[in-house]
């Protein structure tokens, strides 16, 4: 071994520059095949996110290995050699139990019970493949620092500052992903964000936490699916002029399901409408009174469920994940498990994501022997732009689509949504015929025949939103009759609350479903919002679904009719009332 290793210390002084290359490729190698598996890198070969994801922190990391090779230090040559090695064992162990790699999440349970860490990476530690990285990749660092290598200083200064800066970069990036990246890098990744963490936590500081109590003995398994960009206009159930929904229209036709045909978005866009509908909020909240709020998770956590959000989206855009995913939250996947190419616009596929993690999810629960309920949430890829790709050619009915966001590509989502929801209220019936399932997309969007302005404004198409319950069968004649009412999304959150019975302990702006709810009702529809961008700006909709529009910087409003603009000053206090509570210090200071 030695004079083999010898002979090839020899061929690297000769030719160091092709060794180092070999090196480097042997390093990545050996990270996808040893420290993940074929199978894992087969599923993600075709992902975009994947490849931009390990391509920036493989480049962080040969941009490292130049400034290393030199390196005439023990000390440092040893810390480079525990940064490598040590760390891919690290990740090697975790991915073997988990798929996945090491979270800021699971250092916190070190540092909480390092004795129980300890025992459960012995009881699924793996021998064969860590003794086989090191096996290769030993030899070949320690030839690395044997390498006749002499960059010029200012290459090894530049070469630093870049690999720090792409090191940053997917660390600090929402569009970063540990478990895409090289896993050492992945694995130096946590620690700075620990500090991203904790530095937002200072926003939630301030959350109130919600008293436990004993789950009540009728407590019901309860799944809230919010959808994405669906407008109520290209609903069949709704009255659109084609079928989109036929199977939610057998559902109807046997009375499983109720249409709110009056409700009304939180938000226009996801970050103005996701965030409050999981916390009861509607409103303006520019001083971001939803990080203080107690969710829906802690509440159903207190109320003895077992908590769960499974999403098609990537929830760690703008840090909406630190929102929801804490203690209380006993089973979390985002889009990213599910496709690595998930983006801001498409998200994973609604069907994938119902059959590989949803309906096992749901097996998997209601196989427990501890008999507490379920509190789980689903977010959907829906009806996105571009809406080509938001369903399979084996859905789409409605043809050509000409254009990747015309009105047919834009109705065979709505088709593939009417599929999800069809097989998703199946699949909780089959484990339990008493469960409730509610839906609400975010907000919809504004389609037309002559032009598509997607979910910009406050256009009808925009904020007037499909909100559909399956209650079980023993509660629909007991339910009042709401149908027509003004209601809003923050309704489902209140009405959940109620089936939990556990009472809010800080503001929420909605109203029970099982409740009747005041005709005369005013909403509020706001991108007024610090998950957004606080853009100042909100309406006031009335029953009737006409509304005042109010411009907080030029502090003005536009009256129902469209065309009148008075100074906001002068519009009816009773209207002001519904911004001013969330405008003043005193609010803002709570």
């Amino acid at each position: 071994m030695n004079n083999i290793f010898a002979l090839w210390v020899e061929r690297g002084k000769a030719s160091p520059k092709l060794f180092f290359l070999l090196i480097f490729m042997a390093l990545a190698i050996c990270d996808l095949l040893l420290v993940r598996d074929l199978s894992w890198l087969l599923n993600h070969l075709e992902g975009k996110r994947f490849w931009v994801n390990y391509s920036f922190s493989l480049a962080s990391l040969f941009l490292l290995m130049i400034c290393m090779a030199p390196i005439r230090s023990g000390v440092i040559r040893s810390l480079f050699l525990f940064f490598i090695l040590g760390t891919q064992i690290a990740q090697q162990s975790y991915f073997a139990v988990y798929g996945s790699f090491v979270s800021v999440f699971d250092l916190r349970f070190v540092a909480a019970d390092p004795l129980l860490t300890l025992e459960l990476w012995l009881g699924n530690a793996i021998i064969l493949k860590p003794l086989l990285l090191l096996l290769i990749e030993l030899p070949l660092l320690m030839l690395l620092f044997r390498l006749e290598l002499r960059p010029h200083w200012l290459l090894k200064g530049s070469s630093l500052v870049l690999a720090s800066l792409l090191f940053l970069l997917v660390t600090f990036s929402w569009y970063g992903i540990s478990k895409f990246q090289f896993s050492s890098v992945a694995y130096a990744g946590i620690f700075p964000g620990l500090i991203e963490r904790h530095a937002f936590e200072t926003k939630l500081a301030e959350k109130p936490a919600v008293p436990e109590q004993t789950p009540a003995a009728d407590a019901p398994n309860i799944v809230y699916v919010i959808g994405e960009s669906l407008t109520l206009d290209h609903l069949g159930i709704y009255g659109y002029e084609r079928q989109t929904t036929p199977r939610l229209q057998q559902m109807m036709d046997r009375n499983e399901v109720l249409l709110y045909r009056n409700a009304v978005s939180i938000g226009t866009r996801t970050l103005s409408s996701v965030p409050y509908m999981l916390t009861g909020l509607q409103g303006i909240d520019p001083a971001g009174l939803v990080y203080s709020s107690p969710t829906l998770f802690n509440y159903a956590k207190a109320a003895g469920y077992r908590t769960a959000l499974i999403t098609a989206q990537d929830f760690q855009w703008r840090n909406v994940d630190q929102i929801f995913v804490d203690p209380d939250m006993d089973f979390y996947q985002s889009g990213t498990d599910f496709s690595a190419s998930v983006s801001v616009s498409d998200g994973a596929d609604d069907i994938k994501v119902l059959e590989e993690g949803i309906l096992p999810f749901l097996d998997q629960h209601f196989t427990r022997q501890d008999n507490a309920p379920l509190m789980l949430v689903t977010q959907m890829n829906g009806s996105h732009y571009p809406y080509t790709t938001h369903s399979p050619a084996s859905i789409k009915q409605f043809l050509p689509e000409l254009d990747e966001n015309d009105i047919n590509a834009y109705d065979n989502t709505v088709l593939y949504t009417d599929l999800y929801l069809q097989r998703l209220v199946e699949g909780v019936r089959a484990h339990d015929p008493e469960a409730w399932v509610f839906f609400s997309s975010d907000h919809g969007q504004d389609i037309s025949k002559n032009k598509t302005q997607f979910n910009r404004g406050y256009s009808s198409g925009v904020i007037h939103n499909a909100l559909m319950v399956f209650p079980p069968k023993s509660a629909l004649n007991a339910l009042p009759d709401n149908i027509n009412s003004p209601v809003s999304q923050a309704d489902i959150f209140a009405t959940i609350l109620d089936l939990m019975q556990i009472e809010p302990i800080s503001e929420i702006n909605g109203v029970s479903l099982r409740q009747p709810i005041d005709p005369e009702r005013l909403r509020v529809v706001s991108a007024y919002m610090k998950t957004l961008h606080n853009e100042p700006n909100a309406v006031l909709v009335f029953p009737d679904l006409g509304y005042i529009h109010v411009d907080f910087d030029r502090q003005s409003a536009t009256l129902q009719d469209g065309q009148s603009i008075i100074p906001y000053a002068e519009l009816d206090q009773r209207y002001r009332d519904y911004f001013e509570r969330r405008l003043t210090p005193t609010t803002e200071a709570q």
